[in-house]
């Protein structure tokens, strides 16, 4: 089989889609030889034996709205064009984006993470437009979507028409070469602490947070914010923080590296990911495997991940999430539970077991058979 992959969401010092993107290639490489990657990161050819596209630096992700519009003309040229020339079985994006004009010969698979712009249109106003009149056509043009979660799947056919699509549930992973309980001799000088891993976009709930850490002033513990500052929010997180008087209680540590994770993982109280809406929520299972309690949303796809391995609060009510966070702070014996608990849940993941599924659809695909099911 001849594949190639967009993988333009693989960049340097990932997060969220560029971990994912990263990941699943490393592994589909492992099953693979006649491939043809597209990325910005040449680091690529180290997980195994490819052809490598670099792709132009104004389409990194990284450039916010106007790398996302020269990516969907560079998609709708260069890549219609390649594909269209080199006539690959499968077209296979990473994420919710690809080709919108006719590839014939070419089957063109791809991912569907979250519709979070749907979702919530209000802190996505151009993003919004994409997934009303732009995605349709990429999925109208596909013949077979992957979703990283049932609940992804279940938003998919509430919002689009998917008739005659194969429509697929293949979970994410992580890598368990990385995370896995670490000692906690590492950052001992943080005392106690608890941990939220991810963006500062508003869904991910993060004022809300502060406002539960407010609440809990009294008591010796810190919240480390794990993430890149992003200009557009960090300013106003960081206003909130001294609005609460938690200068020192509540600390921006920026973007980590992932080898660093699972040692801040493997020292927190807990993770604390109150979020409005996910599609997956890989931080869940990275800190569920490094032994780490998880204190999250109560919605269907953060159950879906966490099962009966975490903490469930209100994301919508901070005094939800304040009693989570003391909960754990004060009560050993849960709080050692849940980090059994999310060890073994954390085996049901992994990137191997995804890519094996990838694989069995493209094949299906290829072949010509196809799964329908809302």
């Amino acid at each position: 089989m001849k594949l190639f992959i967009n993988a333009t969401h693989f960049y340097n010092a990932p997060s969220g889609l560029g971990v994912y993107t990263q990941n699943i290639v490393k592994a589909l490489l492992n099953k693979y030889k006649n491939v043809k990657v597209f990325t910005g990161n040449k680091d690529v050819g180290a997980y195994g034996y490819c052809s490598i596209v670099i792709t132009p630096k104004c389409i990194n992700p990284r450039r916010g709205t106007s790398g996302h519009i020269l990516r969907i003309l560079w998609e709708q040229s260069y890549l219609w064009l390649i594909t269209l020339k080199e006539k690959p079985d499968i077209l296979f994006s990473t994420v919710h984006e690809g080709v919108a004009l006719p590839i014939s010969g070419t089957k063109q698979i791809i991912t569907i993470h979250d519709l979070i712009a749907i979702k919530f249109p209000h802190y996505f106003k151009r993003l919004k437009y994409y997934f009303i009149h732009f995605l349709p056509i990429i999925i109208k043009n596909s013949r077979a979507l992957i979703c990283v979660s049932e609940s992804t799947k279940r938003d998919l056919f509430n919002h689009y028409k998917l008739k005659d699509k194969s429509v697929y549930v293949i979970y994410p992973g992580y890598d368990r070469s990385i995370f896995f309980p670490r000692e906690k001799k590492l950052f001992k000088d943080l005392g106690r602490y608890f941990l939220f891993v991810g963006d500062m976009r508003p869904h991910k709930n993060l004022d809300r947070l502060i406002q539960a850490v407010g609440e809990l002033k009294q008591y010796n513990f810190k919240l480390l914010i794990a993430g890149k500052k992003d200009k557009r929010f960090y300013p106003a997180l960081s206003n909130k923080v001294k609005e609460y008087g938690l200068e020192g209680k509540v600390v921006f540590l920026d973007y980590v590296p992932t080898e660093e994770l699972p040692y801040l993982y493997s020292r927190a109280e807990a993770l604390v990911f109150p979020s409005l809406y996910e599609g997956f929520g890989l931080p869940l299972i990275e800190a569920m495997a490094c032994g780490c309690p998880v204190i999250t949303s109560d919605i269907p796809p953060l159950r879906e991940v966490c099962g009966e391995s975490a903490y469930y609060v209100n994301p919508y009510h901070k005094d939800s999430i304040a009693e989570g966070i003391y909960r754990l702070f004060m009560d050993h014996t849960l709080k050692s539970k849940l980090a059994t608990m999310g060890i073994e849940r954390a085996k049901m993941f992994s990137w191997e077991r995804s890519a094996d599924e990838h694989v069995r659809v493209f094949e299906e695909i290829t072949r010509g058979h196809y799964q329908q099911k809302p």
